[in-house]
């Protein structure tokens, strides 16, 4: 829906009042909604901050930290268990990474523990971590990744957010499911699905986020088989069938609260994986050593990827 206004001024005060409203919003949502130009969105978005009242990342603008708290949408901590997944899943990455956060409570506290010296990229869907991660001091490159937005996670969905994420590359993948059985992870929302596989498929290294009652939960929408993943984090050890296809498959257990996040020994005393920095073998023979913890695999790269740098 186009927004008629009568000059400049006008108009930065309507994207003021768009962006209290849905958080972020992309220069191209800006530009149709205010039938101008990408070049009058950039310069009016350039005015807004240098007054201090917007941010902007690529690809789109946030409020800038105090007006995010005026806003009223502000997040705070979950609870404990939400807490040490995110603490326990950040701890895995280095400082210069370019990750993906995927959209939902979990992902907001993974991006929340990042340490405060992370100078890499977050490329996100998620409105709330944008504007956690741009509240801060010094806040790392942020690509926001603009569609529709779904008012249930508070993200963006849609053909537009796919054909964005499909565009990047990176690291590491924090990636959150509904459910999660011995036969894979799923998701429940056909939209949030779309934008998760796109993800997977341009993520070199993927962490699974879950609670412990994703592993009761129900969702019809398979995301991937264990072996797709390259490690799971939660908060509880998973059943026995879950926990041996995740051996098998080779993909590290990392249960948040144990001790220096390892993951639970299970029945016969042996840990999941080789401890940190020792080479793991694969099936075939081949030694695939740990990077920042977790085992590279080969992945193919996506047609004309970019990494997001």
């Amino acid at each position: 829906m186009q927004t008629r206004v009568r000059n400049a001024t006008d108009r930065r005060e309507a994207m003021l009042t768009a962006l209290r409203a849905e958080g972020f919003l992309s220069i191209t949502d800006l530009t149709r909604r205010f039938d101008v130009s990408h070049m009058t969105v950039r310069r009016d978005l350039r005015h807004l901050e240098e007054d201090g009242q917007v941010r902007t990342v690529h690809g789109g603008a946030s409020l800038s930290g105090p007006a995010l708290h005026e806003s009223g949408r502000w997040l705070g901590a979950g609870d404990d268990a939400e807490v040490g997944i995110g603490r326990c899943a950040a701890g895995l990455v280095e400082r210069g990474d370019t990750i993906a956060v995927d959209a939902g409570r979990l992902g907001y506290e993974v991006a929340r523990a990042l340490p405060g010296d992370y100078r890499g990229t977050v490329v996100t869907h998620s409105i709330p971590t944008i504007q956690l991660l741009m509240s801060r001091p010094r806040p790392p490159r942020l690509v926001g990744l603009g569609g529709e937005v779904t008012p249930r996670i508070s993200a963006f969905v849609g053909a537009g957010t796919v054909a964005a994420a499909q565009g990047l590359r990176v690291e590491l993948l924090f990636l959150g499911v509904d459910a999660l059985d011995d036969r894979g992870a799923y998701a429940r929302d056909d939209a949030e699905a779309a934008v998760k596989r796109a993800l997977i498929g341009v993520a070199t290294r993927i962490v699974l986020v879950a609670r412990h009652d994703s592993f009761t939960g129900s969702a019809p929408l398979r995301l991937g088989l264990l072996d797709r993943f390259h490690a799971l984090v939660t908060d509880e050890r998973p059943p026995s069938c879950v926990e041996q296809t995740l051996r098998r498959a080779g993909v590290r257990l990392l249960i948040a609260g144990a001790p220096g996040g390892q993951p639970n020994r299970p029945p016969g005393g042996q840990p999941n994986r080789p401890a940190s920095g020792q080479p793991s073998r694969p099936a075939g023979g081949q030694m695939s050593r740990p990077v920042g913890g977790l085992a590279s695999r080969p992945v193919s790269r996506p047609a004309n990827g970019q990494v997001a740098r």
